[in-house]
């Protein structure tokens, strides 16, 4: 935000991301869950506006994990909320109210995160907040307490039913608590027909069982593998980054055919691609296009049975070959609209190795 405000930056994309593990057959497993949010912050055709800020640290030690571990560590339960989340958090509520003059009666929505429904419920009621009025839905029956982005995911949430004039309270702890008060926009309605988080979890799919859920987050041992380990190369991915991690394709200026990936001439006029001024970048990841084909295969050494290999014809021409992923085989067929994802493809010599893959849209 001071880097936008100052003028060093034009736009700055925050983004919060949590994928916390958790031990088998815990709470956690009942009360925790994944999820990421990002904002674009900026000073220009602004949606929601940040009017007051308050922050506070508190070295207050709730959870924690050593190098080592794998899981987190927390210590009592009612000590730690208590004398730790409750209290911190009203503490930083009641001083941005005191400082700037307000009334919590004035919010439209008032959004925040918090370890469980209980102590959501229990610092709405200690600050006298309208539970069916003002209190954001923390989307702990849905999704889970997402750590990290839960605050922002639940504001996200709260903007998808904003009206311009409305004025939101969002409080976020951890290590401290940050406050912020927010004014929502004319500009809003641009985004009223944007895929939200109600149109995410509308479209969910449910893991068929618990031993899959195990297989996907990686916690269980498996036999050996003898085929040769995956293999990545930094210099290859240097150079090919503009279509590896952006997805540009080429334009031909001649015949207007966009095609990818980049090859020597163009596939349709013959034009060469050694000629510069003969072709344009095209950015293909915010196109959607069409099923032309796909296989599935049954046996393969992959997370998600069955391995689907396809081929999409792009809203723009060109034609994409790839792996597809959140699908249900049962209801694929050629035709059906398909949209790119950005994933991790594997875990080579010590790094994680992204591409674009393809999914049925969705929401």
């Amino acid at each position: 935000m001071d880097s936008v405000k100052s003028g060093s930056s034009r736009v700055a994309l925050v983004v919060a991301s949590e994928c916390q593990a958790v031990p088998g057959d815990s709470m956690g497993e009942l009360q925790m869950g994944d999820g990421a949010a990002a904002l674009a912050i900026g000073d220009k055709d602004v949606a929601v506006s940040i009017e007051q800020v308050y922050s506070l640290t508190s070295d207050f030690l709730d959870v924690w994990r050593l190098p080592k571990d794998l899981y987190t560590q927390d210590w009592e339960d009612r000590f730690i909320y208590e004398k730790g989340y409750l209290r911190i958090m009203r503490q930083a509520i009641t001083g941005l109210i005191k400082k700037y003059n307000l009334d919590l009666k004035d919010f439209s929505k008032v959004v925040y995160n918090a370890p469980n429904a209980r102590y959501h419920n229990v610092l709405a009621k200690s600050l006298g907040l309208d539970m069916k009025k003002q209190v954001q839905s923390p989307l702990y029956d849905s999704i889970g307490n997402t750590g990290t982005a839960s605050a922002m995911m639940t504001l996200v949430s709260a903007l998808e039913q904003a009206k311009p004039g409305d004025k939101i309270l969002l409080a976020n702890y951890g290590d401290g608590a940050d406050v912020f008060v927010l004014k929502v926009n004319e500009k809003i309605e641009k985004l009223k027909n944007r895929r939200g988080l109600s149109a995410w979890l509308e479209s969910k799919a449910m893991i068929p069982s618990y031993g899959k859920y195990l297989h996907l987050r990686n916690m269980m041992e498996w036999a050996v593998d003898r085929r040769p380990a995956p293999r990545t190369s930094l210099p290859i991915l240097y150079r090919d980054k503009e279509w590896v991690i952006r997805l540009i394709g080429k334009r031909c200026k001649s015949c207007g055919h966009e095609q990818f990936p980049r090859m020597r001439r163009c596939m349709w006029c013959q034009s060469s691609i050694e000629k510069p001024e003969e072709f344009e970048d095209v950015l293909l990841s915010g196109q959607k296009g069409k099923l032309f084909s796909f296989s599935m295969e049954l046996r393969a050494a992959v997370e998600d049975l069955p391995n689907v290999n396809c081929v999409v014809d792009l809203e723009g021409g060109a034609r994409f070959y790839g792996l597809m992923t959140d699908r249900e085989p049962d209801k694929l067929k050629v035709g059906i609209p398909m949209e790119f994802t950005f994933r991790k493809i594997n875990d080579a010599q010590g790094m994680h190795n992204y591409f674009w893959k393809v999914r049925p849209v969705r929401g």
